[in-house]
């Protein structure tokens, strides 16, 4: 083809053709540009399909992701939902006089407050990696971009209560115990022996422990903790499902 064209030009500048020749010249310019733009845009169509397999990738990727973090949050509001139903219960019981409860509903209780730490474990594998390697910016939809910057702001809020201040509550109200009553008598009262260990000899009653101002402030702070927890984990779920049904808008 290149050749032909230069034969072309050639014949036409040894018959002096010079206005045909500057003609063709043009037309040949037109054509080179035409097949560059053609291929700049074949090129572009190419990046766009593979950004798009890339987008759709993700997407599958981060719904599956999205429903066994949903899995997990459910996990986590039953068990923190139990550990306040306990927590309310043995509120009834603290004050100045040893209350009518047998050894063996307030060792239940007790450990039914402090023997499960509550902290959600999502799974960020797929989130990670996007934000990482910087590819948010592959998603078209500026809804799911927001989403999931506001999930990472609402994790903040939750890992802080998790950590800072639920779990304080919850080793303040295990050390009061371990202090003041025989706790190896109160795992043996809710258990029975584990491990080989019996209930002991020290105490006959753990009761006295409810008679603690201490335990009755610990064990309030432990309930506004874990009512508000709940309450983020509640936010939090309804963030996930959001986030899962935008993806489902956009899986082609």
């Amino acid at each position: 083809m290149i050749k032909l064209f230069r034969n072309i030009r050639q014949r036409l500048l040894t018959e002096n053709k010079f206005s045909k020749y500057l003609i063709y010249a043009i037309g040949e310019i037109i054509l080179v540009v035409l097949g560059i733009l053609i291929a700049l845009q074949i090129n572009n169509w190419n990046e766009l399909r593979k950004q798009n397999r890339l987008e759709q990738d993700y997407l599958i990727a981060l719904k599956q992701e999205f429903e066994s973090n949903l899995v997990e949050v459910d996990r986590v509001i039953k068990l923190n939902a139990r550990n306040l139903k306990n927590a309310q219960e043995l509120s009834k019981y603290t004050g100045p006089e040893i209350p009518d409860i047998t050894e063996e509903k307030f060792s239940q209780l007790f450990f039914g407050v402090i023997d499960a730490e509550v902290q959600y474990s999502p799974g960020t594998g797929v989130v990670n990696e996007i934000i990482s390697s910087g590819k948010l910016n592959i998603f078209r939809n500026k809804e799911l971009k927001n989403a999931l910057a506001a999930l990472d702001g609402l994790m903040l809020k939750v890992r802080f209560q998790e950590k800072e201040e639920l779990a304080m509550f919850r080793n303040e109200i295990m050390f009061l115990g371990q202090d003041q009553v025989s706790i190896r008598k109160m795992a043996f009262d809710t258990y029975g022996e584990l491990f080989g260990l019996e209930k002991g000899r020290f105490l006959e009653s753990n009761l006295h422990l409810l008679t603690s101002m201490q335990l009755d402030g610990r064990i309030a702070g432990f309930i506004y903790c874990s009512g508000h927890l709940g309450s983020r984990y509640e936010r939090l779920k309804k963030q996930i499902q959001g986030i899962i049904t935008i993806i489902d808008t956009q899986i082609e």
